[in-house]
């Protein structure tokens, strides 16, 4: 029972976190959920889950989306997504996700001094962004980052930066989710994991929903970095 209600937890605080940023639920929620119930289980259990979650903020979200942007991302994501899901039982996980972390520590903390990092308009910035998110999506459903940091350094305002990450996870979400059903990794335990954890998306974004209100432009580019810079200390610790 004890397990069944931290289950539920995790997924409460990252729908919460992912309602209010745009990102950040995976992030929050794999690492727990992989020390709970190991990456083979967490992996597909957080894709079913976050798609609910992804669904709901895209939903909301669906006036500020720019199909430009999401096509240049969804495609590239879309061919990595199945070479990630290959890797999650080859791939030592504490590799990638410390890569992870230094990366999202350089980063934050590059612009939180104040420093401007190039806007990447080239259109191979978002091929990229986009391929590496896939890869990252499917081993380990953390394929927010390279996508996040692509679209701050656009400089994309808050409600375009919601409504494009959100429609971004939830069509990649659909990819991952034929990509583990054809390799068998939703196992009976697997949907148990997810139905526990499901009811938790909705009450978590109705948190999220109250705490936007009180976001500025500035405020919220500086949540997001200083919550990049917490996520990459956190991915080198745990």
């Amino acid at each position: 029972l004890r397990a069944l209600m931290l289950i539920a937890l995790v997924v409460f605080v990252a729908a919460a976190i992912q309602g209010v940023l745009g990102f950040g639920g995976a992030l929050i929620a794999m690492p727990l959920l992989v020390a709970l119930v190991g990456v083979q289980t967490a992996t597909p259990a957080f894709a079913l889950i976050g798609t609910l979650a992804a669904l709901l903020n895209a939903i909301r979200w669906r006036a500020h989306v720019t199909l430009g942007d999401l096509v240049q991302l969804v495609i590239p994501a879309a061919l990595g997504i199945p070479i990630g899901v290959l890797f999650l039982a080859r791939v030592d996980s504490a590799i990638v996700t410390r890569t992870l972390g230094v990366n999202l520590i350089l980063y934050a903390a590059y612009n939180l001094l104040g420093w401007a990092v190039p806007p990447l308009r080239h259109r191979i910035w978002a091929i990229a962004a986009g391929f590496s998110s896939g890869i990252l999506n499917g081993a380990f459903n953390t394929g927010g980052p390279p996508v996040i940091l692509f679209a701050n350094a656009r400089g994309w305002t808050a409600d375009r930066f919601r409504g494009n990450l959100q429609t971004y996870f939830l069509l990649t979400s659909f990819f991952t989710l034929t990509s583990h059903a054809l390799t068998g990794h939703f196992t009976p335990v697997v949907w148990r994991t997810a139905l526990i954890g499901m009811p938790a998306p909705l009450v978590g974004q109705l948190l999220g929903v109250r705490l936007c209100r009180y976001l500025n432009p500035d405020s919220f580019r500086r949540l997001v970095l200083v919550f990049l810079l917490l996520l990459g200390a956190q991915l080198l610790i745990f």
